[in-house]
């Protein structure tokens, strides 16, 4: 009984070991947007193609910096709104569930500017949350799912679901 216990205690601790080191170094990740533009007197539906690098600075934090641009728009009263860019900076805490499994929640700063054909472009910048997970695919590969509010101001909200890849090196 207790040689068993030990061997779990062993096999626990690798567990933890493997999931700790996983989550530990620098990574790159691209992926594909949704955003709803909620204008006040207008909605659109817009995608955008994400890049993102990072850093884990431990198990449960990590920082990075994003970039989208603009890939589809969408035509609300005959005006085409799309997002020409974006651009920020996050901090992401989170905490393995499993080996496999890391949910979190993010913050940080976002700059957006948005464009409608014949009445020029605006860019907002605002703090920026969500929430999303990363599942792993292999030791170096993610797959990630992500909420995140980008823009909430007086004119309007900027709101996207995501979907991507994240490799870490």
């Amino acid at each position: 009984m207790k040689k068993t216990m030990i061997a779990g205690a062993i096999i626990a601790s690798l567990s933890l070991a493997t999931a700790v080191e996983a989550k530990e170094g620098n990574y790159v990740g691209f992926g594909l947007s949704q955003h709803s533009i909620d204008g006040g007197f207008y909605d659109a539906d817009v995608m955008t193609l994400d890049g993102k690098v990072g850093t884990y600075f431990n198990e449960n934090f990590s920082g990075e910096l994003r970039l989208g641009v603009g890939v589809q728009d969408d035509t609300v009263f005959g005006a085409d709104i799309e997002v020409d860019n974006y651009y920020g900076a996050y901090v992401r805490f989170g905490a393995p569930v499993t080996d496999g499994f890391y949910p979190y929640a993010i913050a940080g700063y976002t700059n957006t500017k948005v464009s409608v054909s014949g009445g020029g472009s605006d860019s907002e910048s605002d703090f920026s949350y969500g929430v999303g997970a990363d599942m792993a695919i292999t030791n170096d590969v993610d797959f990630t799912v992500e909420y995140m509010r980008y823009l909430d101001k007086d004119g309007g909200e900027i709101d996207g679901i995501g979907v991507g890849f994240k490799f870490k090196f």
